[in-house]
């Protein structure tokens, strides 16, 4: 089966799914040399801070953006994002759970907000990982599965001149994260049959179902084997996924001693 470019769409999914992309302020920081390796916390004459976040909700249309210069400033904005993922079942991200989720729950953390409500990551950075592509940015990642990357890329001045108020520059940055947002949505779907630990995105059933798109049109391909197990083995017919059916019989009495 050739799926071409083709995007698979979760079909109403029960779950709550947000795709999230933060952008950060650099810091600035006194150093001695400009060579320098380590800079100290207590050198940060500015630390980095988030500034401004896009989002949306899978199945709708608008991309919506919230920075610090809007209600509430810094605080405000911290506070709407953690009600984003206090509400969220799956969070799609582009290394968010190295670099987005960090700095968000330092955020909350500071202002003594709760941690939100359980959420299932799905990163799709790692699964990059498996393609032996020249570069896993989002931007070359994209580019080579058929979509043009991005638009815009991350300017230090650009943030700079946001932050101190160049309306211009706020609305170019703003343009420029909804445009990840996009972009990390579009990659979720092109890549679902390829993410082995994404949440299961349907109610559960009695029927069989595809755990990447809720899909129950499955054909049957015979079986699939573990260490001392033997599974029933389906495909999905909608977006080529490979399904395990429950244990169908044991393989071997016996397993391998350490």
């Amino acid at each position: 089966m050739s799926l071409g470019d083709h995007l698979i769409r979760i079909q109403n999914p029960d779950l709550r799914i947000l795709t999230i992309d933060i952008e950060r302020l650099a810091g600035l920081a006194r150093a001695w040399e400009p060579k320098t390796r380590y800079i100290p916390a207590a050198n940060f004459v500015r630390e980095p801070r988030t500034i401004c976040y896009a989002f949306r909700w899978y199945g709708e249309k608008a991309v919506q953006f919230d920075a610090e210069w809007l209600d509430g400033g810094h605080d405000g904005m911290t506070r709407r994002v953690h009600a984003l993922y206090d509400r969220a079942d799956i969070v799609y991200t582009y290394n968010g759970i190295r670099f987005d989720n960090k700095h968000l729950q330092g955020d909350w953390l500071k202002i003594g907000l709760v941690k939100p409500k359980p959420w299932k990551d799905v990163d799709l950075y790692p699964v990059t990982s498996q393609f032996g592509y020249l570069s896993r940015s989002l931007d070359y990642t994209t580019r080579a599965l058929g979509r043009p990357g991005k638009q815009l890329h991350y300017e230090h001045e650009l943030a700079e001149s946001a932050v101190d108020g160049d309306e211009k520059a706020r609305r170019t940055l703003a343009k420029y994260n909804r445009g990840d947002v996009e972009l990390t949505e579009w990659l979720a779907d092109r890549l679902r049959p390829w993410i082995k630990t994404h949440p299961f995105p349907r109610s559960l059933g009695d029927e069989h179902q595809c755990p990447y798109c809720g899909s129950a049109d499955l054909a049957s391909k015979g079986r699939t084997r573990a260490v001392v197990l033997e599974y029933a083995l389906y495909q999905c017919k909608r977006c080529s996924g490979w399904v395990r059916g429950g244990w169908e019989a044991r393989a071997a009495n016996t397993r391998a001693a350490s």
